[in-house]
């Protein structure tokens, strides 16, 4: 709460802000030491009249980060994520709309976005957690024929984007399809649960556009990552989470490591994502893990360069926001400036000395 008094104080302030002595990650590539003006919500290219001067002390600035998969409910969420360099999330499971709506629209906090609930069908174990939250059979799909019912269902809540579970006895291959057809009508994205080989082949055949996590079974092979790619798809492995359940569970964390580094070598576009959250036995931390997440990516053999632009950039593209993701004039200044160079060092993202969310920064605490 202590960003609001002063949003409450100057809500129409028009920021003019230098920042002095800085490298840019802009994006894609470390750039040497240069300036960013940030005039009031966006980043601009006149320094002059400045009304603040921030030295940058050499560090480097880069866009916000974008957490592609996390489960906020709370102010105390927002302000983690903030505070951790996250101005961007995406919530993959919403099972009351007005409680996800509630998460938006919070000046100098992360942006966030929310889906369906997933798509997915009775004695499943996505479906029971559903139950389990609810009690709301309708938010079930109860066979092919019910998938308009539960679209439609699912549309008039508000949804940015379809949200689905590929697993055992979970949909069938004509459901997750179908489910597909439904949301790219609606001009929404597909994204789809899969945390077994298999279910990462469903996911694959069933036309979505995004594969969030990573096989616990066994890795995805070459030819499944060609297809990912040659279909346009996307990969987003929350290897933090998926890490979790194997310890937890004694399950293969190294074939969930091992297909990051398949579909990477495959050129599948990958995401970072965390799925951050409070509800299940394998919860993760808001904000902190997402720099966690970075490492595990790099260890899994993705180059730092990559991993970053796996955090800025490369969500922006894909989730369609393509005002945001990089440092250059007119885009959003969402801004993340830290101690170090992360390009040689990727654990270097974690020493964050500041954070601006539109402009507005955030106040972290010492």
């Amino acid at each position: 709460m202590r960003y609001q008094l002063l949003l409450l104080v100057l809500p129409h302030f028009a920021f003019h802000i230098v920042i002095d002595n800085v490298r840019i990650f802009d994006g894609e590539t470390l750039q040497g030491l240069s300036s960013v003006v940030i005039d009031g919500d966006v980043i601009g290219d006149d320094a002059t009249g400045a009304t603040q001067r921030i030295d940058g002390e050499g560090g480097v600035l880069l866009p916000g980060f974008i957490d592609s998969h996390t489960h906020p409910n709370s102010m105390e969420h927002l302000e983690s994520l903030t505070s951790h360099g996250v101005t961007t999330a995406f919530n993959m499971a919403c099972y009351s709309a007005p409680l996800c709506n509630s998460m938006q629209h919070h000046p100098g906090l992360v942006e966030v976005h929310w889906g369906t609930t997933p798509a997915t069908v009775l004695g499943s174990s996505v479906g029971n957690t559903i139950l389990n939250v609810t009690s709301d059979e309708s938010l079930l799909i109860h066979g092919e024929e019910d998938v308009e019912r539960w679209a439609h269902q699912q549309a008039s809540r508000g949804p940015e984007f379809f949200k689905m579970a590929a697993e055992p006895s979970g949909p069938s291959q004509e459901i997750l399809d179908t489910v597909v057809q439904s949301a790219h009508r609606q001009g929404k994205q597909a994204i789809c649960h899969a945390a077994t080989q298999a279910s990462q082949r469903q996911a694959h055949l069933s036309g979505a556009d995004q594969i969030h996590h990573t096989p616990l079974d066994a890795a995805v092979d070459e030819q499944l990552a060609l297809q990912v790619v040659a279909q346009g798809q996307v990969s987003v492995p929350t290897l933090s989470v998926m890490r979790r359940f194997a310890a937890l569970f004694g399950a293969n964390y190294a074939a969930a490591r091992d297909s990051v580094k398949v579909y990477y070598d495959a050129a599948v576009p990958i995401l970072v994502g965390t799925d951050a959250n409070e509800e299940t036995i394998a919860s993760v931390a808001f904000g902190s893990s997402l720099h966690a997440e970075l490492v595990l990516l790099a260890e899994a053999g993705m180059s730092n360069v990559q991993v970053l632009r796996s955090a800025t950039a490369i969500p922006a593209r894909h989730w369609g926001l393509d005002d945001r993701g990089v440092i250059a004039p007119g885009k959003r200044a969402d801004l993340v400036l830290i101690r170090g160079n992360p390009l040689d060092n990727i654990t270097e993202t974690q020493n964050i000395s500041r954070v601006w969310v539109r402009g507005i920064e955030y106040a972290l605490k010492s």
